[in-house]
């Protein structure tokens, strides 16, 4: 009988204190949310003020140019969203993985690169109407160098942990 009651208000005590620990789970996320924003605006101001720099490009280069090339990017996410989501859909299939499922995952993530370097042939089109040979060249060095760049930027004095991405 006293076992019953001690078993009984531990789960009283214990639902009880759900409710406080499931709000201060959700403020947590919501500030996770907000955080990630931050950190999303921080890593564009960065792409942009790096390939500012390494293009050498005016004002007005830039001005034409970052919208141009914001558009691009998010394009390329895009793409590169759905062919991962389906790559990610067949590796962690609970069922058995047909040759046809396995063969239409690689052809997607073929296909994911084509469209890919046919946005960049459509879009380098329409930066070179008024960037320079030079600055074209500089661009797309800048965007080899750029993932370096960014594991520094990472690594130093905006990462949590000093060390990562050196």
């Amino acid at each position: 009988m006293v076992m019953k009651k001690v078993i009984l208000v531990l789960w009283v005590i214990v639902l009880s204190g759900m409710p406080v620990s499931l709000v201060a789970q959700n403020k947590a996320g919501a500030e996770t949310q907000e955080q990630r924003k931050a950190k999303y605006e921080q890593f564009c101001q960065f792409r942009r003020d790096y390939m500012k720099e390494q293009m050498k490009l005016t004002e007005q280069e830039a001005k034409q140019f970052f919208p141009l090339y914001e558009e691009l990017e998010s394009k390329k996410w895009k793409i590169d969203k759905e062919a991962r989501d389906f790559a990610r859909k067949v590796a962690h299939s609970k069922s058995t993985v047909s040759d046809t499922e396995y063969e239409k995952a690689a052809q997607a993530l073929l296909e994911k690169d084509e469209k890919m370097a046919q946005l960049d042939r459509e879009y380098y089109n329409k930066f070179k109407t008024f960037l320079s040979s030079e600055k074209m060249f500089k661009f797309k060095n800048a965007q080899m160098k750029f993932p370096r760049a960014m594991m520094k930027w990472h690594g130093g004095k905006n990462a949590k942990h000093k060390g990562r991405g050196k």
